[in-house]
């Protein structure tokens, strides 16, 4: 055999040297790497895991909370972020109901006057702002899907039964087996909130599409948002914590738009002309108490020409009960005075609802008003300014175009929907106007249909 031939010869022996060498360098290396991540991955830490808690619903804080301060956070490096990256603990089992600015148990420090325990009042100190992971209720179960949960849902999603005690007689909730029910009633409506609906869109337009967004005032359980969205319209449902607990809870796990809230002393939380119609029915407000301030902060997130609709006393029954130690007509009469101080007109009334309007303006009415002491037009602040800005006692100006706003808020669909609202088109919203309103109305749009 010719040596050249050779299948050692230098030519091939050339070739796979260096293929040998780089082969072994890289195993080697790998397995050094290897090692070295599995020693190094036991002393990581991790975020912790969610632990099932137990059935302890309370509202107070741990007696520790600095347990829970950002700085006691375990790290955890990783590749992409940096090392000083924090993860969250999970908070205390009995944590599932705490709410931070609503807590009972530091309330009684603030005074009842006007209500004002009811406000938010939220921890100021570092030692007192918690953070940590909510624990999910002992047996939760995913909610009915809508529109089921109009109708039902599960009690250990919302475990409190003092409601069921409280308006049995009422028909707002039972409890039956696992789950709670809502037949729709009220304190005004035992009957179901769909025949107290009907009766008012006997006398108002609710199918005509002029009304879309509601605000409902002391709501219960929302049942009365609930039926309102047969005719497209959405509700905000607010109601303050106190003895009937869990309401706005009940109202959430519907899956109704709501939120803890109080007539007190600030103002709601929404812009000025936010609703198209403003409802309480038994809502316990005393609306002209402090020469009616907190109607006039009902009058400032009205729309212009909008509703305002109220049951219940004093409405329900102008002839006094020998045992009624409240004189119903004397109260309405104090009522129907702050009304028209307001320049609201009475749009209709039967035997159990009353329902005011709004005016388009107040060019009409506002020399007969200049000539009143109370109240008198806000002549300063920005009206749309809601969190903690305390209510002021008088009336919010609107434009003075006459019948502007009537053809602006005529129909939800083909007005307001893809049409820049009046206060885009006179510059009073910084920052926005026509038309980056009508590039995000097309963006949006195309999101939509994607």
């Amino acid at each position: 055999m010719n040596p050249s031939q050779s299948k050692y010869s230098p030519k091939r022996l050339f070739f796979f040297t260096p293929v040998l060498f780089f082969s072994t360098y890289y195993t080697l290396t790998t397995l050094i790497t290897i090692t070295i991540s599995s020693s190094s991955s036991q002393d990581t830490h991790y975020p912790p895991q969610l632990q099932e808690p137990s059935m302890s619903h309370h509202s107070s804080p741990p007696q520790d909370p600095s347990m829970l301060h950002h700085s006691s956070l375990p790290e955890k490096p990783s590749e992409n972020q940096p090392s000083s990256l924090s993860y969250f603990p999970l908070c205390r089992k009995n944590f599932t109901n705490y709410l931070p600015c609503h807590d009972q148990s530091t309330a009684r420090q603030y005074s009842i006057e006007r209500h004002y325990r009811r406000e938010r009042h939220c921890p100021e100190s570092s030692h007192e702002k918690l953070r940590c992971l909510v624990p999910k209720p002992s047996g939760y179960k995913r909610p009915f899907p809508w529109p089921d949960s109009r109708d039902y849902a599960w009690f250990k999603n919302v475990p409190f039964k003092k409601l069921t005690e409280f308006k049995r007689t009422q028909n707002w909730i039972r409890l039956e087996g696992d789950r709670f029910v809502f037949p729709g009633g009220g304190t005004s409506f035992p009957g179901g909130a769909k025949d107290y609906v009907n009766a008012i869109l006997g006398v108002l337009p609710l199918a005509s599409r002029s009304v879309r967004t509601v605000l409902d005032i002391g709501c219960g359980v929302a049942s009365f948002g609930a039926f309102l969205l047969n005719y497209n319209i959405l509700t905000m449902s607010i109601a303050p914590r106190d003895i009937h607990e869990a309401q706005i809870q009940f109202a959430l796990e519907r899956g109704l738009p709501a939120m803890l809230g109080v007539l007190s002393t600030y103002r709601l939380p929404y812009p000025s002309k936010s609703f198209d119609m403003v409802h309480c029915s038994r809502c316990l407000v005393n609306w002209t108490a402090y020469e009616g301030l907190y109607l006039m902060e009902v009058d400032r997130v009205l729309r212009p020409d909008g509703y305002w609709v109220l049951s219940g006393p004093p409405v329900t029954s102008m002839v006094k009960p020998k045992n009624q130690k409240r004189d119903l007509q004397k109260e309405m009469e104090k009522l129907n005075d702050v009304f028209r101080s307001l320049c609201w007109e009475k749009f209709a009334e039967r035997y159990r609802i009353v329902i005011w309007r709004k005016p388009s303006n107040h060019l009409q009415c506002r020399q007969r008003l200049n000539t009143l002491k109370l109240p008198r037009f806000c002549s300063s602040g920005d009206p749309d300014s809601a969190w903690y800005r305390e209510m002021k006692p008088c009336i919010t100006p609107l434009p003075n175009v006459n019948g502007t706003h009537k053809s602006v808020l005529k129909n939800w669909t083909e007005r307001r929907l893809n049409h820049a609202p009046e206060r885009i088109k006179t510059g009073s919203v910084h920052g926005v106007t026509i038309s980056r309103f009508k590039a995000d109305t097309k963006l949006w749009q195309r999101m939509v249909v994607y």
